[in-house]
């Protein structure tokens, strides 16, 4: 939030005196106005819809099925905490997010007052939500994102805690002002002197244009503005709606890095080798030339060449990117390599290895989940005693790889991660020159499986 102090003091005020005029819409007539239905209205008590200050109606558009999971971050007092639970009925599960302490305490009571003991109000910030990785069917907003001054970490969050293929529907306050000349990243990472512009929505606003890439970006499809609303907290701001469908984790890696591939030259890329030593030494250290080897995110690197040379000969190249290995296929032109075009963490094979190698594939894994099935496949694919190198970006290295977050690891993060049957046997930093004569640095983890 870009000041949650000057925040939480007006909207604990908006909680304790709900009939004052605060300068904009709020109350039945609101809901009304933005087509909130009439049963819905006749089904909760009279006493919540003195709170709504709802800037548009995020339900018109929104598929909301009985039995699903929606989470409503900027919960308020709960007008559309209890709506949602309408629409998910008893076998549903309804979580409320707010960071003004009396909002939570009275979207609670609210709920108590509607009978709903499948609703869940939780005091947290936007970008740090108390729930599982995809656990949420459908996530809901109402006049609360624009509040929060870095937006790029709210919809990350959005996108973490969404299922695959789940959806946003949103209403929120839009600039209507003539464009600056901010990036899109400094327009929502970017605070203001103005606390008044904060609270009455209108320093967080962004364009309409601008907000639909900033959630494109945080990796959602079918991004649209579904409408404009009467409301106006300013001369330069709209009340919108919004509604996005998140694209699966797997299908945004594998659409990343097939376009990298064909669009690049893979040499130039920063994390190129053209003499990949580090992870050969490592390899020829713990396995002979007959061993299997499989090189999980192998891209088109140069390692398969310089095992082949080395004498190894069961190898096997995993990767999301077709394209990647199309290059490698034409480059070594070796049949005995073996090719498997698959996401990682969809990987089955009835074959068992005696070294996993992964050079920087594991790091992009931002969720817990995710990372806990990686070491569940690589506990299926590896031999008993079996060997897995895996390297990282470090902990104060780079941040970004690709284009893309990063998580860094040091010693005793990976041993953190790792699931029982998994002993770390070693780890050693190493610092890659780039084809750009620049560093990188990263640490390799030698894991291997009891």
């Amino acid at each position: 939030m870009a000041d949650n102090t000057q925040i939480i003091e007006l909207y604990t005020e908006l909680a304790e005196n709900p009939n004052k005029d605060f300068g904009w819409d709020k109350g039945l007539e609101n809901a009304k106005a933005h087509g909130y239905k009439e049963e819905w209205i006749n089904m909760l008590p009279d006493e919540i819809w003195k709170y709504c200050a709802a800037v548009g109606n995020p339900f018109n558009e929104a598929d909301i099925e009985e039995g699903d999971t929606v989470l409503d971050l900027g919960c308020g007092a709960g007008v559309d905490v209890l709506v949602a639970r309408l629409l998910v009925g008893k076998t549903g599960k309804v979580y409320g997010v707010d960071i003004t302490p009396k909002m939570v305490e009275t979207a609670s009571k609210h709920a108590k007052m509607a009978g709903f003991d499948n609703v869940e109000i939780l005091e947290s910030s936007f970008d740090n939500v108390m729930l599982e990785d995809e656990s949420v069917d459908v996530v809901i907003s109402n006049g609360a994102i624009n509040l929060t001054s870095c937006k790029e970490s709210v919809f990350t969050e959005i996108y973490r805690v969404l299922k695959p293929n789940g959806k946003i529907y949103f209403a929120d306050m839009i600039d209507i002002s003539e464009p600056s000349c901010c990036t899109i990243e400094q327009s929502s990472c970017c605070a203001s002197s103005g606390e008044e512009d904060w609270a009455n929505c209108v320093a967080g606003t962004l364009h309409e244009n601008e907000l639909i890439e900033l959630i494109q970006k945080a990796g959602f499809k079918e991004v649209e503005c579904t409408g404009h609303t009467h409301y106006t907290t300013a001369e330069t701001t709209k009340g919108a709606t919004f509604s996005a469908t998140k694209i699966p984790a797997d299908v945004r890696r594998e659409n990343h890095w097939d376009g990298l591939f064909q669009k690049t030259d893979y040499t130039q890329v920063l994390w190129h080798q053209s003499s990949p030593q580090k992870s050969v030494e490592l390899i020829e250290k713990y396995v002979k030339d007959e061993a299997n080897i499989i090189d999980i995110g192998s891209g088109a690197s140069y390692l398969v060449d310089h095992l082949l040379q080395n004498g190894y000969k069961n190898i096997t190249l995993l990767d999301t990117s077709k394209t990647a290995l199309e290059i490698v296929r034409s480059r070594i032109k070796n049949e005995n390599v073996q090719l498997i075009c698959s996401d990682i963490l969809h990987f089955k094979n009835d074959k068992r290895y005696d070294l996993w190698h992964d050079r920087a594939a594991f790091h992009f894994l931002l969720s817990k989940k995710e990372r806990e099935q990686y070491f569940k496949v690589l506990e299926n694919s590896l031999e008993p005693k079996g060997i897995a190198v895996i390297s990282t970006f470090k902990v104060n290295g780079p941040i970004q790889c690709a284009g893309l977050d990063i998580v860094q690891y040091n010693h005793q993060k990976m041993l953190e991660e790792l699931p029982s049957d998994l002993t770390l046997i070693e780890s050693e930093e190493f610092t890659h020159v780039t084809p750009k004569e620049t560093t990188q640095e990263y640490i390799y983890f030698v894991i291997q499986k009891k």
